[in-house]
């Protein structure tokens, strides 16, 4: 991505704010463009009289805007890839909040509400006669095909990317970069252990997107402020972490043992004071191996309640 490309979103937004329950500071209606995109209602005017309307035209604003950029001479596909993804994500997002469909991918609902209405004849004509939208849209079936639900989930990480292109470009604060730096890197973790419960490779491959543009930023910044690294393996984290406590928890235990081992051999012998000696360390380590394993039980059982929570 670049600033270039994010400043279309932030556009959109000034228009179709994230949260429809609150006015854009522009009108939808005011932009010829966009009430292009609208429905036709029975007056034969192009009207968003809806929410669900509003975000149609805009997602058929950012296709138009997303195809120019595809067929321009100085075109870059990693960047129209990136502008895609974000497009359906925020797509996903809007669809996502709202009623008044009942698609579950991207896909079927253009199919159904834009390709088989009457209502986007005029958008249809156009772009489908004098372009080469179709065959666009066909080679990214893989990615309309996802599940809205979890298409949405990719779109605060988005914001985030260009969020920070943003702040590279206008030479923002280093605070800020670095803020919006560290919060993507929490939302890709979550982004990336949710997609264990997730089958397909469309849903990896934006993984792999956001990695990359992430990494790309990491490149333009280093001029300003170090960018904090992602770790490549999220699930490699958590059980990291477990692994280091069981590993506490088993050396722990091999000591107990040990003890255990040389406190047997010390009643079997008669020396009275290498016996005191054993019994001292074997009460007074056990007391220690207690607290430990109340403390490491306490925590293992939090965290198997929050795993459980969150698949819920």
């Amino acid at each position: 991505m670049n600033d270039d490309l994010c400043r279309k979103f932030v556009f959109l937004r000034t228009y179709l704010p994230d949260d429809l329950s609150v006015n854009g500071t522009l009108e939808l209606k005011d932009h010829k463009n966009f009430k292009n995109y609208c429905p036709v209602t029975e007056s034969g005017e192009n009207e968003c009289n809806n929410n669900l309307g509003k975000i149609t035209a805009g997602f058929l604003w950012l296709l138009e805007q997303c195809y120019s950029i595809s067929i321009n001479s100085s075109y870059n596909e990693n960047n129209t890839n990136l502008f895609f993804i974000y497009m359906i994500s925020w797509f996903s997002y809007q669809l996502n909040k709202i009623k008044g469909h009942d698609s579950t991918k991207i896909k079927d609902f253009y199919t159904k509400y834009v390709i088989n209405s009457h209502k986007y004849d005029n958008f249809k004509n156009t772009a489908y006669k004098f372009t080469k939208i179709e065959e666009f849209i066909d080679k990214k079936n893989d990615l309309l095909n996802i599940n809205i639900q979890d298409l949405s989930k990719f779109y605060d990480a988005f914001k985030l990317l260009c969020s920070m292109y943003g702040d590279i470009s206008t030479n923002t604060d280093v605070k800020k970069l670095s803020d919006d730096a560290n919060e993507f890197v929490k939302k890709y973790q979550e982004l990336k252990g949710y997609s264990n419960h997730t089958d397909g490779n469309s849903y990896k491959q934006i993984l792999s997107a956001l990695l990359t543009d992430y990494d790309n930023l990491k490149n333009i910044s280093t001029n300003i402020t170090p960018l904090p690294e992602i770790t490549a393996n999220v699930s490699a984290l958590s059980s990291g972490d477990t692994s280091s406590t069981g590993n506490k928890l088993f050396t722990v235990l091999s000591i107990f043992g040990a003890i255990a081992f040389f406190l047997g051999i010390s009643y079997k012998v008669n020396n009275k004071e290498l016996k005191n000696y054993f019994y001292y360390i074997y009460t007074n380590v056990n007391k220690k191996i207690i607290r430990f394993l109340t403390f490491y039980i306490s925590i293992r059982y939090l965290d198997s309640g929050n795993e459980l929570k969150n698949n819920i």
